[in-house]
């Protein structure tokens, strides 16, 4: 049975992400733009867009798609990019879509890429701090972490959780990342590791933030799909924001840029499939399920822990680890998030025998500032 689709995901690549000092921006984008237009066997594009939130801080680079075209080869289309702090990439795939959306026949490339290892520790963590208010958040310390240890603290408080229960999440995604090639944590976690770890910003811990990476990956975006392999199409999508100033926000346990962004889509107590949330902070992956509607609200750690959403079930998330698996790649994470659930969709290696026939991606901007989320599903 055929589906109406906005757009298809012919191709993908993605790198698996780490430290990369001996590879620049060009490097980074040309392996995974051309493998990815290999993959969907090489056709014409009409434009290219990279998701980059750090080009200028990190890389030194304005209009950095001209540099990175011109590297790779890619001569004959124009260059966007999309920056729009760690939701760069969905933001990015969302202006592709609509891109290909237009076209009656023909494809685009997606590439996110960007590298926080340019730098060092202190300049990362000082670069975050840009996605809070500058004048009247940053500036006075606040960092993203804190804000998220202070709906993790509200949540546990709210719904009579320990930390024990959020130590969890942190668990289960280093299980699945374990398993993952393109994992950079590809380790198992206990709870006595993650009881032990640095304690970041109360209630959070070291194992409760995903560590920053240097990386890229590619999705070949197409208005038909491919006739030699399988595709995945992209059905809908919505995007939504909440409060720019964090104090102004009324509830701290509720994702609102993500409630927004789902109206968009039908509501998803039902859905039955794959689910990718962006989870810089564990607290934010506990709050995106109840926020998506998968569950009731106060609902998703007692379910998390009864093994509700692991593999093999109804709903099966971060099936590689999540960003705190995989890494925070900052503009480049929510390319990679679309890029592994394409390949979950499609059964590569390690995700074959999922047999899952639709998925859930969402990205976010920052501590609840903006959202977009995808609704996908295999072509047949």
């Amino acid at each position: 049975m055929s589906i109406s689709a906005l757009g298809y995901i012919n191709g993908v690549h993605i790198i698996p992400p780490g430290r990369y000092y001996d590879k620049g921006y060009r490097e980074l984008f040309a392996e995974a733009a051309l493998k990815a237009l290999e993959s969907a066997g090489n056709p014409d594009i009409r434009a290219i867009y990279i998701a980059s939130a750090l080009s200028e801080l990190a890389g030194e680079q304005m209009a950095i798609g001209n540099v990175l075209r011109d590297y790779s080869g890619i001569r004959n289309a124009p260059s966007i990019r999309v920056e729009n702090g760690d939701g760069s990439g969905g933001f990015a795939f969302m202006v592709a879509l609509n891109h290909v959306a237009s076209m009656n026949d023909g494809c685009v490339l997606l590439v996110g890429v960007d590298k926080p290892h340019e730098v060092t520790s202190l300049k990362q963590n000082k670069y975050a701090s840009y996605l809070l208010d500058s004048d009247y958040e940053s500036y006075f310390g606040a960092t993203p972490v804190v804000l998220a240890a202070l709906m993790a603290k509200q949540y546990m408080r709210s719904y009579e959780y320990k930390y024990e229960d959020l130590a969890t999440w942190a668990i289960k995604m280093h299980e699945r990342g374990s398993k993952t090639p393109f994992a950079y944590f590809k380790k198992a976690a206990k709870l006595k590791d993650v009881l032990d770890s640095e304690l970041v910003a109360d209630p959070l811990r070291l194992y409760d933030v995903s560590p920053f990476v240097d990386g890229a990956a590619a999705l070949v975006l197409c208005s038909k799909p491919n006739s030699k392999d399988q595709a995945v199409g992209v059905l809908g999508y919505g995007f939504g924001a909440s409060n720019s100033y964090f104090a102004s926000r009324n509830d701290y346990t509720v994702l609102m840029s993500v409630t927004e962004a789902v109206k968009a889509l039908n509501p998803l107590n039902d859905f039955n499939g794959i689910v990718s949330v962006h989870d810089t902070y564990s607290i934010l992956g506990v709050l995106a399920l109840e926020s998506l509607g998968l569950c009731k609200r106060g609902s998703a750690l007692r379910l998390l822990n009864e093994g509700y959403f692991d593999p093999g079930g109804k709903v099966m998330v971060n099936l590689d680890g999540g960003l705190k698996a995989v890494g925070n790649s900052m503009g480049a994470s929510g390319v990679y998030q679309l890029a592994s659930v394409t390949m979950q969709l499609r059964g590569d290696k390690p995700f074959n025998g999922l047999n899952a026939e639709a998925a859930v991606v969402e990205d976010m901007v920052g501590v609840d500032q903006e959202s977009v989320v995808f609704m996908l599903k295999v072509v047949k």
